[in-house]
């Protein structure tokens, strides 16, 4: 959006009004030639309300009837949107005679420019018909996936029309953390402010965020440094990990062994998928998840079943709801064809293993297993991010590691599912209860963040955590069924 001489003496006549923190941000936004501007950030940084004195600013002075496209992901009332935001700029800048705030809309009175409201997951369609948009500003940009974009993006396809999108990262793998922060496009703008450049803060603001700081750092630095998931202590596994474990075994130049394990998290209707993990030779080398239709277990039962036994491999499946009879329907198949495939049961919900022995087998000062995890779904998932976090200091910098120790998936698996196994192995955290580690409930997950179920997790996690028993990885059991 190109800019004038008169939009410049604009922008430093009222900067006192303003983050001067941003002023060349939109310095270079609004006079430059950016096509899109992307403010991303912690809590408390002033991204929302200067974006809109920004806006409310730039709609006054061009003097040209404009369209301001406000979205977010939900709105089911106007005062879900950024519209309070915008009025409360209004009024700290001095323009409320300049505007007209109506029930659900923001009209400039002088021009007939308006700002106009919409919600993402109600209103898509309806974003996709609107027209003549000079500027859309998206708010909660974390949220926004590759399809909703694919429709969004082509609102604004005017000549010196605008994109601003603003959000606090949420997670590494998210579609515009890599796609406009990672890997920015052409004409993209990018700046990234914490509370820590906001000038306008107050005292009990400050003692929050402090406090905070005080009693969970890692959280402190998700929350108010900007830091996604996936790429800070919070997470149980970093994305840098994983990448490093691709061919591992071939960087590392190293023979690795061990039974060959299909990893199965089975479901049977819903919205959750089944999954598998193919762990051939000690190497991850292929994992997929497919939809399941109601009474399907069986049948999926039977698909692993023969997929194992074309492998020369044992099932690890979960036996959280359906999957209890997962061992079942094998044993019904062996006995059908005179097959000998072996299955193990991985109560994810149990007891953990080796309880009384330290959580850390290097040191003795760590704590218990039993105080340490509140399951064995906790614990099986700690070991595994273990080996990762070995096997990228192996990879990176050279360390020394046991060959029982390296996490390795194959490249032969392509990009983009390599991409979408990692992503879910990386969306998790860790949660207390009582005073233990659990993985994040996916319940919460869904709620919190609208991400689905980590299904080829899930299967990756059961494929690795088979009788591990010594060594300093994690001890591990999952009984053998027989029936």
């Amino acid at each position: 959006m190109a800019g004038s001489a008169a939009q410049r003496k604009e922008l430093d006549a009222t900067t006192h009004l303003t983050n001067p923190a941003l002023h060349s941000f939109w310095e270079e936004v609004f006079l430059g030639q950016a096509d899109i501007a992307v403010l991303h950030g912690g809590r408390s940084s002033s991204k929302t309300r200067d974006t809109a004195c920004q806006l409310v600013r730039l709609v006054d002075h061009v003097g040209v009837k404009m369209r301001v496209l406000c979205i977010r992901r939900f709105q089911n009332r106007i005062q879900d949107s950024v519209y309070t935001e915008l009025k409360w700029a209004i009024a700290h800048l001095g323009l409320s005679k300049a505007f007209d705030v109506q029930k659900t809309t923001i009209i400039h009175r002088r021009t007939g420019a308006e700002f106009i409201f919409y919600g993402i997951e109600r209103n898509l369609e309806d974003i996709k018909g609107t027209s003549d948009v000079d500027t859309l500003w998206v708010e909660e940009a974390e949220k926004l996936t590759e399809e909703q974009w694919t429709v969004i993006g082509p609102t604004i396809r005017k000549e010196d029309s605008l994109a601003i999108l603003l959000f606090n990262p949420k997670l590494v793998t998210d579609y515009v953390w890599k796609n406009f922060v990672v890997n920015t496009p052409p004409h993209c703008v990018v700046k990234q402010i914490n509370y820590t450049s906001n000038p306008f803060l107050s005292s009990k603001a400050l003692r929050d965020i402090a406090a905070m700081q005080e009693r969970d750092p890692e959280l402190f630095e998700h929350v108010y440094r900007g830091v996604p998931l996936g790429d800070s202590e919070l997470s149980i596994f970093k994305r840098r990990w994983l990448d490093a474990c691709v061919d591992a075994q071939k960087v590392l130049k190293v023979s690795l062994t061990g039974r060959n394990i299909i990893g199965f998290d089975p479901a049977d209707d819903g919205e959750d998928n089944s999954a598998t993990a193919d762990k051939i030779d000690g190497v991850f080398v292929d994992a997929e998840d497919w939809a399941s239709g109601k009474d399907e277990l069986v049948q999926n039962a039977k698909k692993v079943w023969a997929k194992a036994k074309h492998a020369g491999a044992t099932v690890s499946y979960d036996t959280i709801g359906v999957g209890a009879f997962v061992g079942g329907y094998i044993d019904e198949q062996n006995q059908t064809d005179g097959s000998e495939v072996e299955h193990y049961a991985f109560h994810a919900g149990g007891a953990v293993m080796d309880p009384d022995k330290p959580s850390d087998a290097l040191n003795d000062n760590s704590p218990l297993n039993k105080d340490e995890y509140l399951n064995l779904k906790a614990q099986a998932w700690a070991n595994t991010a273990r080996k990762a976090m070995l096997t990228f200091n192996a990879v990176t910098r050279g360390h020394p590691i046991k060959p029982e120790d390296v996490l390795s998936f194959s490249s032969a698996m392509g990009a983009k599912k390599l991409d979408a196994l990692f992503t879910e192995l990386c969306v998790p955290w860790w949660v207390e209860s009582e005073g233990k580690k659990r993985v994040v409930p996916k319940l919460k997950l869904k709620k919190d963040l609208g991400v689905k179920s980590h299904n080829l997790a899930d299967a990756v996690i059961a494929a690795d955590n088979v009788n591990i028993t010594a060594g300093p990885a994690v001890a591990m059991f999952l009984t053998k069924r027989h029936r």
